[in-house]
């Protein structure tokens, strides 16, 4: 049977627990999983290298461009690696009742503000908790959709976006590395394969969760005494210039979205490159995370409104997108029985047959069957052997 939630329906409740991480794990440029940190980056780009000559152009080296083959849905390998070594650790099952992806939740969150495309997510009942992912093949056909649509300039300015990050980070911290490592960056090929991810334990509302995120780089160092290293990550963005009015609220547009990915795992820093049109960077601008929803609120076109209507409500929406979060998570977990380990579902939200609404239905056999056979990557079983095995260990050991 299927139930339906409004994308207009706020909890009240918008408490938030402060992220830790719990793990972490990379993968390299063969898309093998490692659960360590050896795809770890170190931010480092001087304020000469921005100033001299060339510059820093983010178009340069867009023909060898190394695209990962691979359809990108969330495959759980590492995150439930990662998680599986917590445990071990701990000799305990981590606390959530949700496990699942920042990009993911994300989506959820914004939803109120940013509804246009559908999604398609599937959930798989285990061992008392919900773990959802991406739907493999409705993210295969968004991808070819998106392949097939994009001009060159479009995928210059995508591209323009993993060039950053590979200029502006170095595989070492500084004082490890040789003058080559640090001179070559701009001429190193770039790719969207190799990835450091962080795997952070957070509550929304009354609901915990585990979700994996990948990052950028660390703006000095991981500490390696035990202390959170959550305080010294860094997310890396571009954007063009704000030279009109509706660049400007297409900037506040892309500020909330990036305050929403970095907020929900606890990354503190937000650097922005603005490039002008031929990708020349121009300026570097660092951002708090903490700040962005009071930026959002005074940004100027706002303040303008609300002098010539003094009536008119300026909307927090960060703070209403953590309410609509804190709401919907609360009615999956009301919704589904986490005690019956037999059926899937699906969370989808499509804006063209219903714009209000988001949609948890109950799968089919045919699905529920391949999302609960043995794990072989895309081609079915969301959750590895490996980590099914343990947890049935874990509980034998109670």
């Amino acid at each position: 049977m299927q139930e339906t939630y409004s994308i207009r329906k706020f909890s009240e409740n918008s408490t938030v627990k402060r992220p830790k991480e719990i793990g972490s794990f990379s993968r390299d440029i063969e898309n093998r999983i490692h659960i360590d940190d050896s795809q770890l980056s170190y931010y480092y780009l001087p304020d000469g290298d921005l100033d001299g000559n060339p510059g820093i152009n983010l178009g340069a080296g867009l023909a060898s461009f190394r695209k990962n083959p691979k359809v990108d849905y969330g495959d759980f390998a590492g995150l439930l690696g990662s998680i599986m070594k917590y445990e071990q650790e701990h000799g305990k099952k981590v606390n959530a009742k949700i496990i699942s992806w920042r990009g993911l939740m994300k989506k959820l969150m914004l939803l109120p503000y940013d509804n246009r495309e559908r999604f398609i997510f599937n959930i798989v009942v285990f061992d008392g908790q919900l773990f959802i992912q991406s739907d493999f093949e409705f993210r295969k056909y968004c991808e070819e959709q998106d392949e097939e649509s994009l001009n060159d300039i479009q995928r210059k300015f995508i591209y323009s976006g993993y060039k950053f990050e590979t200029i502006a980070t170095l595989p070492k911290p500084w004082a490890e590395c040789t003058r080559k490592e640090i001179e070559k960056r701009n001429k190193l090929e770039v790719n969207n394969i190799e990835q450091y991810c962080s795997v952070v334990r957070t509550t929304i509302g009354s609901t915990s969760l585990v979700l994996g995120a990948e990052v950028d780089c660390v703006y000095d160092y991981k500490p390696c005494d035990g202390s959170d290293p959550l305080a010294h990550y860094v997310e890396l963005k571009t954007t063009g210039p704000l030279n009109d009015p509706t660049k400007v609220a297409n900037f506040e547009n892309k500020l909330l979205s990036t305050w929403a990915q970095c907020f929900l795992v606890g990354i503190p820093r937000i650097i922005y490159a603005f490039r002008d049109g031929s990708l020349q960077v121009r300026s570097i601008e660092e951002f708090k995370t903490e700040e962005i929803p009071l930026l959002i609120k005074n940004n100027p076109i706002n303040v303008q409104k609300h002098k010539q209507n003094p009536n008119l409500k300026v909307v927090n929406k960060s703070m209403q997108s953590i309410k609509y979060l804190s709401g919907i998570l609360q009615w999956l977990e009301q919704s589904i029985d986490i005690n019956d380990e037999s059926k899937t579902y699906t969370l989808e939200f499509n804006p063209s047959k219903n714009s209000m609404f988001v949609t948890l239905s109950p799968n089919p056999e045919d699905i529920t069957t391949k999302l609960l056979s043995p794990y072989n990557e895309e081609k079915g079983g969301m959750l590895t052997e490996e980590f099914k095995a343990w947890r049935k260990e874990l509980k034998g050991k109670k």
